[in-house]
């Protein structure tokens, strides 16, 4: 905006130094350049002006959803009686003051002091009455007050917010508009072949295209006037009470009646330039300022009466918490390292050492963790010290030759004893004479290393199987410490998006409120026919495109013809603004033909563009993976767009719904 002042003023500047002279001898190529810079300033002025109103919706839909919050909750309206108590007290104290000062006034300018005592005595015989009537026996309880004056702020709120949107939706429909087809539907088309007829009708199009220029460029400048000038009186007196209020239909039926552009006359360039400078200058500023002054008496209370009570709880909390860790520093540092060892031994026992174990299982290199219970020479060598035992044995008492020998020693190392068994069965006949010459006593020995051989192989059976499955018992030692590990920062993570605000079911929440809204708006604004309707053709006409067909057919009923306003009326807009219209004319009209022709009324399109200016707020903050962030904001263009119909824009909606999961799917 103050780049386009600027070039506004140099240009400025270079017409007055050449001289109103000078002006008669400028080329065509300076005529287009000068027309090609208008066109672009207006255009620039245009679209901050949209800019501007857009973005001054989404501060009061802020605080509207402030005040909603505080209705819905009962604690935080406790919160909110809290926080606001010392100003309330104050004013009450205030007006205590006040009132009795001049009660005391009264009484000094009382002459006799018969009267002075007599109004004295009605004072204190009233008093017992008036706190009955005033502070006992209200009619309207505290909390019901305090609901009255939150909604209030709310409805405040809620009706500059609806006329801004009366106001962006006006200059959306009827604000400038160079679109190339409209642009080459308003040229005369040439039907002669011949080149001379050919060249003289391509330079009659392009006249006719910088006339359809021109035009566009005059209109919206006086609609931009008008509108800044109507919504900066209708703002202040919408909510300020020591002025005559104006009803939202009144003032949006008179607002929405300046979309009327018929008669308007071209304006000439130094004029434009006069009118958009005053623009950027005043109209823009003044109402910026109208509307934040406005709408800061309904915002919500300033930041030093928010944090008041958390500061306060904060310090008294942060003191008793200082002192506390300075009366035991000793007992906090001895618990600081007793969690920090607790932690550092979890995860080096449990964690980092068993992860250890598994790989080295893995690779076989696990030896000072093997489950294994004995040895391997330990099975051997007693197995080798039984055969020499019982070869011992029967070659002293049987005599048994090479070949018998190693028969035995073959049964011995299958496990069979037999010969013992028989020895010592007969051993236990005599069993005198066999303890006195050992041979008793030499077979149970020998029996006993039988035992603790099988006791050995049944141990080696068993330590296969433990080895077999030691990976196993690996991971089951493991798996509960990851699974804790996991669980806490899972926890932590989700935590942490929480509190910041950028986990998907926080913007699909508020998504779905401002996509609800949007569809709720769109039912309303439908009607019967809207469910067949067709989005109407754009007319082909020879001369130049009608922006206000709406306004003929209303124009069509009345009888008294329209006014063409010279150019002193044009400097002034806003106070012929409605001079061309009957009396007969409504916004109600309007309305009703543009719902003939599948549009809805001004207020919808503005309020439906603010819920999607606060819809691709919400979609910035989703991801792009599978183009999922261009594809939501595709469908709110088609949302958005005046030139569809009720219904399409409805079925867009719809589509939202059924294609993303985080806006919820219809059953």
């Amino acid at each position: 905006m103050e780049r386009a002042l600027l070039a506004i003023q140099k240009i400025e500047a270079l017409a007055n130094s050449t001289g109103s002279g000078s002006k008669e001898g400028r080329g065509d190529e300076a005529a287009k350049l000068e027309h090609l810079f208008l066109a672009k300033a207006t255009a620039t002025v245009y679209l901050n002006l949209l800019d501007i109103i857009l973005n001054a919706t989404l501060p009061l839909a802020n605080e509207m959803e402030y005040w909603q919050s505080l209705l819905d909750s009962s604690s935080w309206r406790l919160l909110y009686i809290l926080q606001t108590s010392p100003y309330r007290l104050f004013s009450l104290t205030r007006s205590v003051a006040l009132t009795t000062k001049e009660h005391i006034d009264s009484l000094i300018a009382t002459n006799e002091e018969s009267e002075r005592a007599n109004h004295i005595l009605q004072l204190i015989k009233y008093f017992p009455t008036f706190l009955n009537n005033h502070l006992i026996s209200q009619p309207v309880s505290f909390p019901l007050a305090i609901h009255y004056e939150i909604n209030h702020h709310r409805k405040q709120l809620q009706r500059i917010r609806e006329y801004q949107a009366e106001c962006l939706g006006l200059l959306a429909e009827q604000g400038l508009n160079l679109d190339p087809e409209h642009l080459e539907d308003s040229i005369t088309p040439s039907e002669s072949s011949s080149s001379i007829v050919s060249a003289s009708g391509a330079c009659n199009d392009i006249v006719q295209a910088q006339a359809f220029v021109q035009e566009q460029i005059s209109k919206t400048v006086c609609l931009m006037e008008r509108v800044l000038d109507k919504a900066s009186k209708d703002t202040r007196h919408l909510t300020d009470p020591q002025q005559h209020k104006v009803s939202p239909k009144k003032a949006t039926r008179s607002l929405t009646m300046l979309g009327n552009l018929q008669g308007i006359s071209n304006i000439n360039n130094d004029e434009i330039l006069t009118h958009l400078k005053n623009l950027i200058t005043v109209h823009i500023p003044r109402y910026v300022e109208e509307t934040e002054s406005q709408a800061r008496q309904f915002q919500r209370p300033s930041w030093l009466t928010r944090i008041w009570i958390p500061a306060l709880i904060g310090y008294f909390g942060l003191k008793y918490g200082i002192q506390y860790i300075s009366d035991h520093r000793a007992d906090l540092d001895e618990m600081l390292e007793e969690a920090w060892d607790t932690a550092k031994r979890f995860v080096t026992d449990w964690v980092w050492e068993p992860s250890v174990r598994i790989m080295n299982i893995i690779r076989h290199t696990d030896d000072q963790g093997s489950l294994q219970m004995l040895g391997n020479e330990s099975l051997k060598s007693d197995i080798a010290s039984l055969e020499r035992m019982v070869l011992a044995f029967g070659k002293d008492n049987y005599h048994l030759g090479p070949d018998e020998l190693e028969g035995l020693s073959k049964a011995v190392h299958n496990g069979d004893i037999s010969v013992i068994m028989r020895a010592y069965e007969n051993e236990l006949k005599t069993p005198l004479k066999g303890a006195v010459t050992g041979h008793l006593v030499q077979t149970l020995l020998i029996q006993i290393q039988k035992t603790k051989v099988d006791v050995e192989v049944a141990m080696a059976a068993l330590d296969k199987l433990l080895k077999a499955n030691e990976l196993n018992f690996a991971f089951l030692a493991v798996g509960p410490s990851l699974l804790l590990l996991w669980a806490v920062s899972a926890q932590a993570k989700r935590s942490w998006r929480r509190i910041a605000g950028k986990n998907l079911g926080v913007v699909s929440i508020q998504m779905r409120n401002s996509l609800r809204q949007v569809e709720r708006l769109l039912n309303l604004a439908s009607t019967d026919g809207d469910s067949h309707a067709k989005v109407p053709e754009r007319p082909k006409v020879v001369k130049k495109i009608s922006q206000d067909s709406e306004y003929d057919d209303l124009l069509s009923t009345a009888s008294s013809p329209a006014m063409t306003p010279s150019s002193d009326q044009t400097a002034e807009p806003l106070n012929n603004s409605l001079s061309v219209l009957p009396s007969t004319m409504t916004s109600e009209k309007l309305d009703k033909i543009r719902a003939k022709k599948g549009k809805v009324p001004y207020k919808t399109q503005g309020l439906i563009l603010c819920e999607v200016h606060l819809l691709r707020t919400f979609a910035a903050r989703l991801t792009r993976n599978e183009g999922l962030r261009d594809k939501v904001l595709e469908d709110l263009r088609e949302i958005e767009e005046s030139s569809l119909t009720v219904h399409q824009r409805l079925r867009t909606a719809k589509r939202m719904y059924r294609t993303y999961g985080f806006l919820g799917l219809h059953n």
